[in-house]
């Protein structure tokens, strides 16, 4: 979490967006991962028409049957909405988020928005896998798909695409939210949340990040080194680090760490088109010939000094951490962690992560998305879809970015005047670092499509967490190759 404002959050008064909608809804591929587009498409559809030709995949935003529609006025809906979050009790995005929950209030007096901070992703994917078989989940939720996947295969979340293309508090419609159409959305956002076992929306977009390569640009500018585009020429600048004896302490240095062992174990399949996981069943592809070989040079690596990852490090000290204080000179994490990389030490420079082929990136799309529960009242249910609206707005969403560094989730967020002056005023310390962070994956992400996710179904968290486990545990030399995969293996077809 970011732990300091670094502006006053303005008043969240409301423009109004454009309400032209795309049409034409296709259903993401189910292959080992989802390789989504990064500028509105006609891949997303505000249409409640259902699919009539049995050779076409069917719609997941056509309406359900069961979908009541809302009748009469929204500031008529009386009820409490309880919000389960990864804000954290305090700090900006604590801060923020409470703000934007009186706004919202402010604008409907009878309904009542309780923020309950759970902790982290893992945190929260316990509390509501615990409170599902005793029917005390909270309204609504921060959420990833691999968790949603869980909550839908126990029949526990709700489908909003009738939400979505409802007449009275659908995207688009006139009321106090100001949403804008489903079409305004990032489309790359949202291919994810209709990637699941079953037909449907089952998630929505609240704030989203990529990974990003941070290195000390100083120390690169003073050396004359070349930011490394590719693996190989990770490889061989990370020898030339280790051999340049000019550098103080050079035995106690590692060039690269990277934060995120199962990102790095994901991504690195998704560059070489190797099976990671299936939609369908067989799940777990995982253990093949490619990643074995891809693990073991993960080991030599670390052995021979060139590189870490969090949870190789001592203590599972974050690499951003070991970064600012110089003992890393380049390390791959989260956008939304954008400011742990930040230090008046030295000037931060902003690179793509490596690559296969720079030529085709590929780069995860994270982030947090929210989901709704059924065990909720209607009432409560319209409410945290009208709250929902309100916090992913283009102002909101906006403003939420230039203070985190994630990247805002519409389209129009990006044209406000939020974001803009933000943007003009972003002159030095971490604000500029995120709008270099905020331009950089615009351009050389979004803009050439290189954002992927993996697919989410019951045990994809399982599978998550097992690739993790694997790289961590044999760059420790807790585990040898063979034993970590068949571990792992076995750990996820335990859940099914």
């Amino acid at each position: 979490m970011i732990n300091s404002m670094r502006r006053s959050i303005p008043s969240v008064a409301l423009f109004a967006l454009a309400a032209a909608i795309l049409g034409g809804c296709g259903t993401p591929t189910q292959s080992s991962s989802s390789v989504i587009s990064s500028s509105p498409s006609s891949s997303a559809t505000e249409s409640s028409s259902s699919v009539s030709s049995s050779s076409v995949a069917p719609d997941p935003y056509a309406v359900p049957t069961d979908y009541q529609a809302f009748t009469g006025d929204e500031q008529d809906i009386h009820a409490t909405v309880t919000f389960w979050d990864t804000f954290g009790a305090s700090g900006t995005t604590a801060t923020t988020a409470t703000q934007y929950a009186n706004a919202f209030m402010a604008l409907y007096p009878n309904i009542t928005v309780n923020l309950v901070a759970k902790g982290g992703y893992p945190d929260i994917y316990s509390a509501i896998s615990t409170a599902i078989p005793s029917g005390t989940t909270p309204t609504m939720a921060i959420c990833y798909p691999d968790h949603v996947a869980s909550y839908l295969d126990a029949g526990a979340v709700e489908n909003l695409a009738g939400y979505i293309a409802d007449p009275t508090i659908g995207f688009g419609s006139s009321d106090l939210t100001e949403a804008g159409p489903l079409s305004d959305f990032i489309q790359s956002y949202l291919p994810e949340n209709t990637n699941y076992a079953q037909t449907g929306v089952f998630s929505m977009p609240c704030t989203k990040s990529t990974e990003a390569m941070f290195y000390n640009k100083d120390l690169f500018d003073q050396k004359g080194w070349d930011v490394p585009t590719t693996w190989d020429e990770m490889w061989n600048l990370c020898a030339q680090i280790k051999s340049d004896t000019t550098i103080a302490n050079i035995d106690n240095v590692i060039p690269f760490g990277y934060d995120s062992d199962d990102n790095l174990f994901i991504t690195y399949d998704q560059q070489t088109n190797t099976p990671y996981t299936s939609l369908t069943t067989p799940h777990y592809l995982f253990d093949n010939a490619t990643n074995r070989a891809f693990v073991q040079h993960l080991k030599d690596m670390h052995d021979a000094g060139y590189f870490l990852t969090k949870g190789s490090s001592a203590g599972s000290t974050f690499t951003s951490t070991q970064f600012a204080a110089q003992t890393l000179f380049m390390t791959v994490g989260s956008t939304g962690g954008t400011t742990y990389n930040y230090t008046d030490s030295f000037t931060t420079g902003v690179a793509a992560i490596p690559q296969i082929d720079s030529n085709s990136p590929s780069v995860i799309s994270q982030g947090p998305s929210v989901c709704i529960f059924k065990r909720a009242s209607q009432a409560e249910r319209q409410a945290a879809w009208l709250f929902y609206k309100f916090f992913t707005n283009a102002q909101n969403t906006a403003n939420w970015a230039s203070l985190t560094g994630y990247n805002p989730v519409r389209t129009s967020a990006y044209s406000t005047s939020i974001w803009t002056d933000w943007e003009s005023n972003a002159t030095s310390g971490e604000d500029l670092l995120l709008k270099r962070v905020a331009d950089f994956t615009q351009t050389e992400y979004a803009e050439k499509n290189a954002y992927f996710t993996s697919p989410a179904f019951k045990g994809s968290s399982t599978a998550r967490a097992e690739a993790a486990g694997i790289v961590s545990s044999v760059l420790l030399g807790a585990k040898d190759i063979d034993t970590a995969f068949t571990d792992a293996t076995a750990a996820c077809l335990l859940v099914g």
